[in-house]
């Protein structure tokens, strides 16, 4: 087993990016060849909220990594929600009735049946363990299933079960840590991109609903950690960390008692969201979320208006150089389709 030590994800993601170029083994794998780690490896973050990655080669999709943390805050797991940023999301990992059956927040609130409550209410799993902790700081019970073995072990046909399986909570020195296991792990999607963003999010959701901690340490344990072959154009083998000095950050909860309403309220309609006590989703995710649809739109102007407008400084300037990347790239296109109409 190894273990990667970082301050955050733009500090993990060289380290991880070396690792994987000294130990990878290859391996074919259903979805392409890949390089894997011949042991597990754990990654701990020691400041979890600096959760944006900037490494313009691998490109992170900043607004996607955002809402589809939202999404799960939210309990849901209608797939086609998460095409306003990914336009193939459903297509690749919904079913047939465009839900997601691993959808990790689904699974974390709406999926289990509460035995103590009546015949099909839910057991809401983020609820149950903020109540436990708020009773008992100290407990070692506090953790959250996603892997349903009726629902995903060895059941046929599925485009989606969930990678990572269990999340375990505790709290030390006032401040909540979370652990998350993983059985299979690609380290560019994954890894040091969408799951850094979710489980970091959800962590600081947590303290901010138990009350009076903070934000510990983040740590995933990664049982199959490997990098598919067809990513490797969006890795630089060597890379040193590009952002020594992380941007500020804003909490992603103000009030805790409105704030599961609010999540759910916001994505229900992001564009059309009225006034929510919880102004993260007004002031950070709103711009994110109108910044990508002008950007659909080809609006790239107003796309980059909206990007700067947003509040939290570690959001914005990561949307900001992301845009910024594809007005470069739609500049190239024209440019190339004008010469090819010459004469």
């Amino acid at each position: 087993m190894r273990t990667i030590h970082a301050t955050n994800v733009n500090d993990a993601w060289p380290k991880a990016i070396t690792l994987i170029d000294m130990y990878g083994v290859p391996e074919p794998s259903r979805a392409g060849s890949v390089r894997v780690a011949p042991w597990p490896v754990v990654t701990n973050y020691a400041q979890p909220m600096q959760r944006v990655l900037f490494d313009p080669i691998r490109d992170a999709n900043p607004i996607f990594h955002l809402h589809e943390a939202l999404w799960m805050l939210a309990g849901q797991n209608d797939a086609t929600w998460l095409d306003q940023f990914v336009s193939d999301f459903s297509a690749r990992f919904a079913e047939e009735d465009g839900q997601m059956h691993g959808a990790y927040g689904y699974r974390w609130r709406r999926h289990f049946e509460n035995p103590n409550a009546y015949t099909n209410t839910a057991l809401d799993q983020l609820q149950k363990v903020i109540s436990i902790l708020q009773a008992d700081p100290s407990s070692r019970q506090a953790v959250i299933q996603m892997w349903d073995a009726p629902a995903d072990l060895g059941v046929v046909g599925l485009k989606d079960r969930p990678c990572n399986t269990q999340i375990y909570l505790r709290i030390q020195k006032g401040a909540l840590d979370l652990g998350v296991t993983c059985r299979s792990n690609d380290i560019v999607w994954g890894c040091y991109g969408a799951n850094v963003v979710h489980f970091s999010i959800l962590q600081e959701y947590l303290a901010a609903r138990i009350g009076g901690v903070g934000v510990g340490t983040m740590t995933q344990f990664s049982w199959n950690w490997h990098m598919y072959d067809s990513a490797k154009h969006l890795v630089s083998l060597g890379a040193k960390p590009r952002h020594p000095t992380y941007p500020d950050t804003l909490p992603l909860v103000t009030d805790p008692y409105t704030f599961d309403a609010d999540v759910r309220a916001y994505v229900a309609d992001p564009d059309g969201v009225g006034k929510v006590r919880n102004e993260f989703l007004t002031n950070t995710a709103r711009p994110m979320f109108l910044a990508n649809k002008l950007r659909k739109e080809h609006d790239w102007d107003e796309a980059l208006n909206w990007a700067h407008s947003i509040k939290a400084p570690d959001w914005r300037q990561a949307t900001v150089e992301w845009l910024q990347r594809r007005v470069k790239k739609h500049g190239k296109i024209q440019r190339r389709e004008q010469d090819e109409r010459r004469p």
